[in-house]
């Protein structure tokens, strides 16, 4: 027996129609709802239309809409008339039924269900201790949970993500898929309560009839039909139900934040086990709400509850149907197409949905095939390929088969082919060997181009200092630093003295014995090497700028009255006039800018942080790949640049694979008004050859593919 409810959607009536034999529903509105109520075997289909429109006027269904009414009512085995029975057209509906759920197992490959049990049973006998979940008590003990997994989560968020990349190690596997096998069933048994507390609260009934197993990216997970919320008359029930399992997923996750900060990796056995549970709790808790269950754009929890509140049923496939009907109308030009939106806010709500649903979902199956290949690469490949065939082959061959036969297009059928072949031509050309702009960018840090590293190359005590920031010459009368050596300036002291006194031996050996003068003047000229040479050691006590610039060094007030050894560090002099930029570019950008781009070649250059200064500059030269050091820590990742450190290094310099380094003579802009300082991190962006797009993208997933997979 047919099963009736009155609903309101958007501010309409509709009658919502449930089939008790495999509990689907459907969606009539009133006009469409008196034309079949007026099926009673006793009118025929003519004179019950006749009466609709003598009754309803211009809200009365059309003939096309009778019509493909009465198809779906056969389709589907609701519509009964006094004919001879016919169990082929019965058995041929049941097989393309049959097909177009095996079909849809392909589409959805990574979300396959299998129904086994109909627990109404059991529910029943479990709903009165469950029902105190769905009341204002429930709803408390829920936020405290919610508020305090919060607490013990504040200052933990990085290192929870520092963990996500060993999730699939093969040691965790088994604990990963405990855990969200368990949270599914609590999950799923969550909406299987909430729809039968919900019924008994409204008198719709409830039911639930199956419980079942689904393959979620291959994994076997339990699942639950609770789609009879369908026919609760308030939206905000509806939704519950579908928010059930992500309200129960939080709380789980803030029960398990809570027992993951208080356990650690180093206890027993036990404790270990209890703080990786806990851990892989709160990661299927956290993906599986913010990317799959809680996000709308995937048919899950979230879809529906968004469209009970949106009070637009059949969301996502309206959306769909709604893209066709606009290319049909403005495009093939057919003549009155089925318009699936209603009102202008429907078709905007529709039209949104349509795209950003398609990009979500291939966007979230790349990610999907990716993190999977990772560590499985035939699962991942296979994941790849149902999804191509899911989701280009199989709407491509319906959409061909459309054009060849479908008795919609018999007057303007040329139009649509010739429409789509020159569409899908245009695509296939302008893709394959149309010229596009091929931009690629990388970060860098503005040095001076000439950097001169002060050090001590005498042992001294420092005397005097210039004061950091102050522009210097070699010229200047006052040393950047000046040290005293007491034990130079005595050793100095005693050379001096020595030398007189073998000068005057010398003048009294002069007369007297020539050989002995002569050692003495070898000695003499010994002794003034050592005390030009002693002499030159002092002069290096004051140390002056080897070329024209600024002063840097931060600390050299604290130096004052220390003890400078040969080699100690004191500070820096650099060209402020004279900049350059430093850039580093991994091993995707940097083969492209050494192969394609000349020595003077222009690049675009913008300020990180400052978007809207725009500057250019020229390329000096490009270093090939083989260094490792960074020019500045600032271009790694643990500060905000764009490459990839070694975390063990102290200095944070260190890259994780050899870089090119291009070095660019920056060019202020008209109308720049802010100049480049040392320091600074800037973002380049080069031009490369124009090619197609075809070449770009395939050149790229080349690339990705060798990254990821080596």
């Amino acid at each position: 027996m047919i099963q009736t409810f009155r609903q309101s959607f958007r501010g309409r009536m509709y009658h919502v129609v449930r089939d008790p034999a495999n509990n689907q529903f459907f969606r009539l509105n009133e006009a469409t709802y008196f034309f079949v109520a007026m099926l009673d075997g006793k009118r025929t289909v003519s004179e019950v239309w006749e009466i609709c429109n003598n009754q309803l006027g211009d809200a009365a269904p059309t003939q096309g809409e009778a019509i493909q009414t009465l198809g779906q009512l056969y389709s589907l085995n609701l519509l009964h008339a006094d004919l001879p029975p016919d169990a082929r057209g019965m058995f041929e509906r049941y097989r393309k039924r049959i097909r177009r759920e095996v079909g849809s197992y392909f589409m959805n490959l990574l979300f396959v269900r299998i129904p086994l049990y109909d627990p109404e049973h059991l529910l029943n006998a479990w709903l009165p201790a469950a029902r105190w979940l769905f009341t204002w008590a429930g709803a408390a003990i829920w936020l405290a949970i919610i508020a305090t997994g919060g607490y013990f989560l504040v200052g933990r968020i990085g290192q929870l993500a520092d963990r996500a990349a060993g999730i699939l190690d093969a040691d965790n596997l088994i604990l990963l898929y405990l855990s969200f096998a368990l949270l599914k069933l609590f999950h799923e048994f969550g909406h299987a309560f909430a729809c039968k507390a919900m019924g008994q609260r409204t008198g719709t009934g409830g039911e639930v009839h199956t419980i079942g197993i689904m393959f979620l990216v291959f994994m076997p997970i339990p699942y639950v039909d609770a789609s009879s919320s369908s026919a609760f008359r308030n939206k905000w029930q509806r939704a519950l139900v579908g928010a059930i399992g992500i309200i129960i997923e939080m709380a789980f996750a803030a029960i398990a934040v809570i027992i993951w900060t208080q356990t650690s990796e180093g206890g027993s056995l036990f404790v270990r086990t209890v703080h990786a549970i806990a851990y892989n709790i709160i990661f299927v808790a956290g993906v599986s709400t913010l990317f799959f269950n809680g996000n709308p754009l995937l048919r899950y929890d979230g879809y529906y509850v968004l469209t009970d509140l949106l009070e637009m049923p059949n969301l996502a496939q309206r959306s769909r149907e709604y893209l066709q009907y606009l290319v049909k109308k403005y495009v093939y030009k057919v003549r009155r197409p089925t318009n699936p939106a209603r009102t202008p806010g429907e078709a905007r709500w529709l039209f949104a949905y349509a795209i950003a649903s398609g990009l979500y979902r291939v966007w979230i199956s790349v990610r999907i095939f990716f993190f999977v290949a990772a560590k499985f690469f035939f699962i991942g490949t296979v994941l790849a390929c149902s999804a191509l065939v899911g989701w280009v082959f199989m709407p491509l061959g319906r959409w061909l088969k459309y054009l060849a036969t479908s008795p919609e297009l018999h007057r303007t059928r040329t139009r649509a082919v010739g429409w789509t072949a020159g569409s899908l031509a245009a695509i296939v050309l302008g893709v394959a060997l149309v010229p596009a702009p091929d931009r690629a960018r990388a970060q860098g840090v503005v040095e001076p181009r000439d950097v001169a590293i002060i050090y001590a190359e005498v042992d001294g005590f420092v005397q005097t200092t210039r004061p950091s920031g102050a522009a210097v010459t070699p010229d200047d009368p006052q040393a950047l630093v000046t040290a005293r050596n007491r034990d130079l300036e005595a050793r100095r002291d005693e050379l001096i003295a020595e030398r007189k006194l073998t000068r005057v031996e010398a003048q009294q050996a002069f007369a007297q014995d020539t050989a002995k003068m002569q050692i003495l003047d070898d000695k003499i000229a010994f002794l003034t090497e050592q005390i030009a040479y002693v002499d030159d050691q002092l002069g290096k006590l004051a140390i002056a700028a080897p070329f024209k610039g600024t002063w840097i060094a931060p600390n050299v007030d604290r130096l004052r009255g220390a003890y400078l050894k040969q080699g100690d560090r004191v500070g820096i002099v650099a060209t402020d006039d004279d900049l350059i930029i430093r850039v580093v570019a991994d091993q995707t950008v940097g083969p492209r800018v050494e192969s394609e781009i000349d020595p003077g070649g222009l690049v675009e250059i913008r300020l990180k942080g400052r978007p809207d200064i725009e500057l250019t500059g020229t390329i000096d030269r490009v270093l090939p790949a083989g260094s490792e050091r960074l020019p500045s820590a600032a271009l790694g990742y643990t500060v905000g640049g764009s490459m990839a450190v070694d975390l063990k290094d102290p200095e944070g310099t260190k890259a994780t694979e050899p870089f090119f380094e291009v070095v660019v003579d920056p060019q202020t802009s008209l109308g720049a008004t802010v100049p480049l300082y040392s320091g600074q991190r800037v973002v380049v962006r080069f031009e490369m050859r124009a090619k197609p797009l075809g070449v770009q993208w395939w050149r790229s997933l080349k690339q990705l593919f060798q990254k990821r997979f080596r």
